[in-house]
Parts: C-alpha cells; structure tokens; sequence
C-alpha cells in the first residue's frame, strides 16, 4: 500500500492544480469576486482597474484550474480569479545571486542589499525569490525564511516542495544558529548593562552582552519601537573592533558589531542597535525615518549583513555551518 504524502504537500498540490502556472518566477494574485452591481468581468474589471482593466483580459485573467477569464463573461460574486498584474519593479538586467551552498535539498545564496526576500509590494521581480526561479529555471524555489530589503547575506531556498516544509520549520522553531554583522557608532557596551533595562552581560566572556526588549509597531507605522513590557526579543550583541571609517551622520567613531539573535522579530537588530544609541549606518528607519527620496539618495545601504546560518540538517542529521562571502562597504573604506 502508498504512504498517503503529508497534508502540507497535498494542500501544495491542490494549489498549484488551482493557479495558472507562474510566469517569469512570479505568481498571479488571487482575488476573490466582491458583492457589486456588474453585468459582467469586463464591467467589474474597468471598475477595479480603471482604464488598465481591459488589458487584463489579453491572456492575463484566469478562474481556478487556468480556465481563460473574458470580459464578457458575467459577472459572479465569491467567484475566484487570478490576474497577472504588471511587474513593477522589472530590473533592466537579470539579478543573479552568488550561490553560497548548494545541497542535496537546500541552496544557499548571498542576497544582496535593496532586494526583497519574498515578492510583496513594491518589491517583485527584485525579490530573492523570483530571481532565483528565473536563474535557477525553477518555478518551485522558495524561501525557508526572510531578510528585509535592507538587509544583505545569507538566505536559504529549497528547490523541491517537499523539502519546504522541513526547512521553513527549522528556521520557526529557532533551530539555526545566525550571527549579523553590523557597522554603527562605538557605543561602550559594559557600561550600558548598569544604564538600561533589558541590558545584561552575556553568558560568554569576549565582552557579549544580552539585550532583552518588547518591541512593538502600531497600525500605519514602518518602525518598530521599544517599549516596556514583558521583553519579546533576545539579541546577543559583542563589539568586535572600532573602524576607521569616518561616520557620516556625525563625530561619533564607528564600530563592527556582531549580533546573534535568538528570537526573530521585525527589524529586531535594527531597533536593537538604535535603542542601545548605535543605529546602523545608513539604516533610513533608525533613528529617523526618511523620506523615499532621502533613501535614495542615500551614497550607501545599511551596513548589516547576515553573516553566518548553522544549523543540523531536519532531513539528514548533519551538521551545516555556512558564512557569507559578502562584506559592508565601509568595511573597505
């Protein structure tokens, strides 16, 4: 008798039996049909896209199981279609990724800055994600876990379905280790552990402190904010050297940090830093949040890089250490 596969992969199937297959790594957006007075898709489709809405329906609109959608067709409420919106974001060249490690299940590639992790917003065809598919010519590559767009180094993909699971559950459970390195301004680390709360030495000698903080974001807010409350968050942070490097934003003499996070919350290095009074060099939330055209005018990305992933391998037992070959700009000032 067949082993029945595990429900996730079942669901996986069933998902994409129901979407059109993916173009150009990129999945077309599900939107389910609302309660509206239209006649037809056509009608619900100017409405909901204005002048742009016929356009959709040149091979671009689909009900589940890729059935072709046409703007004749009427128009019924709760109905699911998928719609290939316009690619924002289309980069003049293909980005190809440094590929660190390639296993038997997983692929580990060196993410540069100012790219997203996953598609999501403005960020599409400049996601880790999509440009992996498209170079690796592999519609099913996905993420095991995430970096922000500011963030630079290590992210694992798995090629197979069957293996997203394994991985992506090892990442949720905290089974991998990760070290960041990050240039900010020299802050005296020792004596923050008598100054603020949440701020103790670490249970290893080399001068690592343990920083414990509730971070919190409100609804319309891009930053996360400390505030008190039961601490969330757990960040292992040591000051590995000063540099030479000038600093931008002042006077201040700049360091290299190492920071080894324990919990994985929203911008916690980021907000960790700042709150200690060293925000990361170029971050354009921390301190302050800038404007898009302050960001882009920015002669640099934040200096934070994700360094190091250790980890036993969920599928195999063996043990897995892997190191950027990435490095921070003002590192080699």
């Amino acid at each position: 008798m067949s082993r029945r596969r595990p429900r996730s992969q079942r669901r996986s199937a069933h998902q994409r039996a129901i979407r059109p297959a993916l173009r150009g790594g990129i999945n077309a957006s599900p939107v389910m049909l609302p309660e509206g007075e239209f006649s037809t898709l056509g009608q619900w489709a100017e409405h909901r896209f204005g002048r742009a809405g016929a356009a959709v329906f040149d091979g671009d609109i689909f009900y589940d199981f890729c059935q072709p959608a046409h703007a004749s067709d009427p128009y019924r409420p709760g109905v699911r279609v998928h719609i290939f919106r316009p690619v924002p974001d289309e980069p003049p060249q293909p980005i190809l990724l440094d590929v660190v490690e390639r296993g038997e299940r997983f692929v580990v590639v060196d993410k540069p800055h100012g790219i997203a992790t996953i598609p999501r917003g403005s960020y599409v065809a400049r996601s880790v994600t999509v440009a992996a598919r498209r170079q690796f010519s592999n519609d099913d590559v996905a993420a095991a876990h995430r970096l922000d767009a500011e963030t630079a180094g290590l992210v694992l993909l798995t090629e197979d379905p069957r293996w997203r699971g394994p991985y992506q559950d090892m990442f949720a459970r905290r089974a991998v280790g990760k070290a960041y390195r990050a240039v900010a301004p020299a802050v005296d680390l020792e004596a923050l552990t008598t100054r603020l709360p949440g701020v103790v030495n670490g249970p290893d000698a080399d001068g690592w402190i343990q920083v414990d903080l509730f971070l919190t974001r409100s609804a319309g807010e891009i930053s996360v904010r400390v505030e008190p409350g039961e601490p969330n968050s757990r960040t292992y942070i040591r000051k590995v050297r000063h540099i030479a490097a000038p600093n931008p934003a002042g006077s201040q003499p700049l360091a290299l940090y190492e920071m080894r996070p324990i919990t994985g919350r929203l911008h916690q290095l980021r907000a960790t830093l700042n709150h200690l009074g060293a925000p990361i060099t170029g971050d354009p939330l921390y301190p302050k949040v800038l404007s898009l055209e302050e960001t882009a005018a920015r002669a640099f990305p934040t200096q934070l890089l994700a360094a190091e992933l250790s980890f036993v391998d969920p599928v195999d037992g063996e043990h897995v250490h892997i190191r950027t070959r990435r490095t921070l700009q003002f590192l080699t000032l």
